[in-house]
């Protein structure tokens, strides 16, 4: 058996790419997924411009471009009307290709990733469950059970891109510190019309009860993310779409004819104690997790596998040592936590309840975030003219 292979554990987008990062560099692997059939639910819908910048070198941008929808702006509403536009192109046209944010449904990207991975010649492997494994100091001796009975597998290193409550991050007896927030999200997608229904990303400020509308592809087409709280949060599991904030809802003037998808969930804010121990990883949600409001959580767990798969493929292809492999944790352990704190802080500021947190959210939001982008592009511009000088 090959001692140069990598053992992938979960086949969502960060599983997906890491594969196919490390089939373009020529690492044997195996992915498998416990899963019986790939997602059919859009969830995660961003794609942002560095993902699509480092999918150039797999040849996968134009794809997504083409068939996802293009968001060029944020709309942040008071009072029933929009108070401030942020537009992408104005702050990062200098700064990338893609001065936008692409909608492109989970279910249709992974179908995307996996069609890709199959022109490698590999598939994922499903039913496969993870039992457990261990760390043998030259390789890591993993077993499986899958619809043919249980089965050790051996290989030089093992990733878990397996969800929030992963089993590689279990068995390694890494501590997955942080926190629950007390409202309940949901998700809907859904058929509507009104004046936020407008191919932009519009968010109520006004309501502690947050909403933020996200445009899908074809007409009408929206995706709703928000909150409840109070006892409507303590009903979570018989929540329907009508139980939610119909306020913020009616802030935005939206009319939604058809709800085709509707979830409820409690969201965490966690960062895993270490990305790496020995000859296993985590990446993505089994690494850490947070609001989904900003849609970066799979962005970060697509970067984690960037990052991951030219190390190993530098390791495992003799061109480096394995202390290059710490790095990974290094670099992308500081990046999660930051994200983590700043999407809590902003999190916490949309939904905090009183005058105070009223008036900051609907008064000085909306005079402060325009004002920080421009300040923001203006930096970016005078540091890229000194670099480049």
């Amino acid at each position: 058996m090959s001692r140069n292979n990598v053992l992938i554990v979960g086949a969502g987008p960060t599983g997906l790419v890491l594969a196919n990062w490390l089939a373009r560099l020529g690492i044997p692997l195996r992915i498998i997924d416990k899963a019986a059939e790939p997602g059919t639910t859009s969830r995660a819908l961003a794609v942002h411009a560095r993902t699509l910048e480092l999918y150039r070198q797999l040849d996968l941008t134009d794809s997504v471009i083409d068939n996802g929808h293009e968001v060029p702006a944020v709309n942040l509403w008071v009072k029933g009307k929009p108070e401030a536009r942020v537009s992408f192109a104005d702050i990062a046209s200098d700064l990338t290709p893609y001065p936008f944010i692409k909608m492109f449904p989970q279910d249709e990207h992974e179908k995307l990733l996996i069609q890709r991975l199959q022109a490698f010649g590999i598939s994922v492997e499903r039913p496969i469950e993870l039992i457990g494994f261990t760390d043998a100091g030259d390789r890591v001796i993993a077993q499986l059970r899958g619809p043919k009975g249980d089965e050790t597998y051996e290989a030089a290193y093992i990733a878990g891109c397996d969800g929030a409550r992963s089993a590689v991050r279990k068995a390694t007896g890494t501590g997955f510190p942080g926190g629950t927030y007390n409202q309940v999200f949901y998700v809907a997608d859904a058929t509507a019309s009104g004046p936020s229904v407008n191919g932009e990303v519009n968010i109520d400020l006004d309501e502690a009860d947050f909403l933020a509308v996200f445009p899908l592809k074809g007409e009408g087409r929206v995706r709703l993310i928000g909150t409840v709280r109070d006892e409507r949060a303590r009903q979570a599991e018989s929540l329907t779409f009508a139980d939610v904030s119909g306020r913020a809802i009616e802030h935005l003037k939206i009319n939604v004819s058809k709800v085709n998808w509707f979830s409820t969930y409690h969201v965490h804010h966690r960062v895993a104690d270490h990305f790496r121990k020995g000859r296993a990883f985590v990446l993505g949600d089994a690494a850490h997790i947070h609001s989904p409001a900003g849609g970066q959580g799979m962005n970060t767990g697509i970067g984690d596998a960037i990052n991951l798969a030219w190390k190993l493929a530098e390791v495992l292809q003799d061109r480096a040592t394995e202390d290059i492999l710490d790095s990974y944790e290094t670099e992308r352990i500081a990046f999660a936590r930051k994200l983590v704190k700043t999407t809590d802080q902003v999190f916490t500021l949309a939904t905090a309840e009183g005058r105070l947190a009223d008036i900051v959210r609907t008064r000085i939001v909306p005079l402060v975030i325009p004002a920080m982008c421009r300040l923001f592009k203006r930096t970016a511009r005078d540091w890229s003219s000194f670099c480049c000088s």
